[in-house]
C-alpha cells in the first residue's frame, strides 16, 4: 500500500486525504492545529462552496451540514461606477445550490472525521528538516500549507498569473443582518463592485469589493460581510487598527468604512452582532503563483497544492473551487500512477493538468472582476451589460460562471465570441 503524507488541514488537504482513504491509500495528515484549536481560532476569508464543489463533497460523503447551512441559489451583483446609476442584476446557478460553512467548523469536523475513518493525524509543526526525514517514510509528500519556511520551498512562477491582486480583506461574521430592500426571498450571494477611485474628486467611489454571504457558523446561521480594498485605499481598514485589535475593534473599523462608502450595506448591519467572540479578522492578500515542486536540501521532492502555489482572490469566489479541483486532479493523477515512482516530472504534470482545466480560467475571471474597479474592463463590457439587463438567460449564464469559470472562455472574454453569443438573442 502506497503511503502518502499531506501537510496541512485545509480544504484541499483534507478533501484529498478523505478521497485517498476512499481508494485505499495509507494517508497521514500533519497539521499544527488540533480540531479544538481550529474551532476556537479566528476565521479565515469566507469561502464559497459552489454547486460543483457541493456535488463533489456529497460524492465523497463530506457534505455534513447540508440540512443546516443556508443555501444560495445564485448571486446578486451591483456594479457601482462613479457618477452613474448602479447596474444591478440577479442570476441563478444552472447546476444547483451553493453553501458557505465557517472554515473553523468545517475543517475541524473533517479532521475529526478523517481520524475516525482510520486516517492518521499528527498535531505538530513541520520544518523543512522534518520533510527531509519524512521522505524516507512516505512515497509522496504533498504540502498544503504555504506559510513561512515551507512556502519558501516553492519558487515563483513568472510565466503564470493567478488573477489575484494585493489587498486588505476585512471581515465580520454577524447575526442580525437585515435583508436588502425589495428582497424577493431568494437566498443569494451579494457582490458589490465599487468603481475606480479618482483622487481629484472626493466624491468618487473608493474602488473595491463588498461581499455579503449567508453562511453557517458553529452557533447557527449567520452572515459574512467582508470588504477588500487596495492597501491605503478607502476600504483598507488597517490604519484604524493597532497590532492588538480586538474583534470589536475590527467590526467598528469595518462599519465606519461601510457607513462612509457603502451606506446601504451599513444600514443593514446596524444592530447586528458578532456571531461569536472570535468572528472578525483582517488579512492582507499577497498574490503569488509558484512552481509546484519544492526541492529539499537532501534532493527530495515535495508537491505543492492549491493555495501553496496559487493565490485565489476572494473577490472572485474561487478559493474552494480551486482547492477542491486541485485536490481532485491530484487524486486522479495518483490513481493513474499505479506503483510507478512520484517523480518531479509527474508532479509537474499533475499541477499542469489542474491549471489547464481549471486554474487558468479562474485566474482570467479574477482579472475581469478586478478590472471593473480598476477602470480596465474589457472593450465589449458595455455590450455584455446591455445583454445581461435585457435577457434572463444571459444573466443566469453570467452568474453560473462563478461555479464554472471555464465557461466564460466560450462566450464572454473574447469580444467576437461575446458578440456572437449576444446576437442569438438580439438577432443582430
Amino acid at each position: 500500500m502506497r503511503r502518502i503524507l499531506i501537510v496541512g488541514a485545509g480544504q484541499s488537504g483534507l478533501h484529498l486525504a478523505h478521497t485517498l482513504l476512499d481508494h485505499g491509500y495509507e494517508t497521514t495528515v500533519i497539521t499544527a492545529q488540533s480540531s479544538t484549536e481550529l474551532r476556537t481560532g479566528r476565521p479565515s476569508a469566507t469561502q464559497l462552496t459552489m454547486p460543483r464543489v457541493v456535488a463533489m463533497e456529497r460524492a465523497a460523503r463530506l457534505d455534513r451540514w447540508q440540512d443546516e447551512a443556508p443555501r444560495y441559489t445564485g448571486a446578486a451583483l451591483s456594479l457601482r461606477a462613479p457618477g452613474q446609476p448602479p447596474i444591478e442584476f440577479t442570476g441563478t446557478f444552472d447546476s444547483g445550490y451553493g453553501v458557505s460553512v465557517d472554515r473553523r467548523t468545517k475543517m475541524a469536523d473533517w479532521l475529526e472525521h478523517f481520524e475516525d475513518r482510520g486516517g492518521k493525524v499528527v498535531i505538530h509543526g513541520v520544518t523543512v528538516t522534518d520533510l527531509d526525514y519524512f521522505t524516507r517514510m512516505f512515497d509522496l509528500i504533498i504540502v498544503a500549507v504555504g506559510a513561512g519556511e515551507l512556502g519558501a520551498l516553492f519558487d515563483p512562477d513568472p510565466d503564470r498569473s493567478g488573477g489575484a491582486h494585493e489587498g486588505v480583506l476585512t471581515q465580520a461574521l454577524l447575526t442580525g443582518v437585515a435583508p436588502p430592500e425589495n428582497a424577493d426571498g431568494q437566498d443569494v450571494i451579494e457582490a458589490i463592485s465599487l468603481g475606480p477611485a479618482d483622487a481629484a474628486d472626493g466624491d468618487q467611489l473608493p474602488g473595491g469589493e463588498v461581499f455579503i454571504v449567508p453562511m453557517l457558523c458553529a452557533n447557527g446561521p449567520a452572515t459574512s460581510v467582508f470588504v477588500k480594498g487596495r492597501p491605503g485605499s478607502a476600504l483598507d481598514c488597517s490604519p484604524d487598527l493597532g497590532n492588538r485589535a480586538t474583534e470589536q475593534d475590527i467590526l467598528d473599523a469595518l462599519m465606519r468604512r461601510l457607513r462612509d462608502h457603502v451606506p446601504d450595506v451599513a444600514a443593514r448591519c446596524e444592530g447586528a452582532t458578532l456571531a461569536d467572540d472570535r468572528s472578525a479578522n483582517i488579512d492582507r492578500i499577497v498574490p503569488s503563483v509558484r512552481r509546484p515542486v519544492g526541492i529539499l536540501p537532501s534532493g527530495g521532492r515535495v508537491l505543492g497544492m492549491a493555495d501553496v502555489v496559487l493565490t485565489s482572490d476572494p473577490i472572485s469566489g474561487q478559493g474552494w473551487n480551486n482547492s477542491t479541483l486541485c485536490a481532485d486532479a491530484y487524486l486522479n493523477a495518483i490513481k493513474y500512477r499505479g506503483e510507478a515512482p512520484f517523480t518531479e516530472e509527474w508532479m509537474e504534470r499533475a499541477f499542469d493538468g489542474f491549471w489547464e482545466d481549471h486554474g487558468r480560467h479562474a485566474a482570467v475571471f479574477s482579472e475581469m472582476v478586478t478590472g471593473f474597479w480598476e477602470g480596465s474592463a474589457p472593450e465589449h463590457f458595455t455590450e455584455l451589460i446591455e445583454a445581461v439587463m435585457a435577457y434572463p438567460e444571459v444573466r443566469d449564464r453570467w452568474i453560473s460562471g462563478f461555479d464554472r469559470p471555464e465557461d466564460y472562455e466560450t462566450w464572454m472574454f473574447d469580444p467576437k465570441k461575446a458578440r456572437a453569443y449576444i446576437a442569438r438573442f438580439t438577432g443582430a
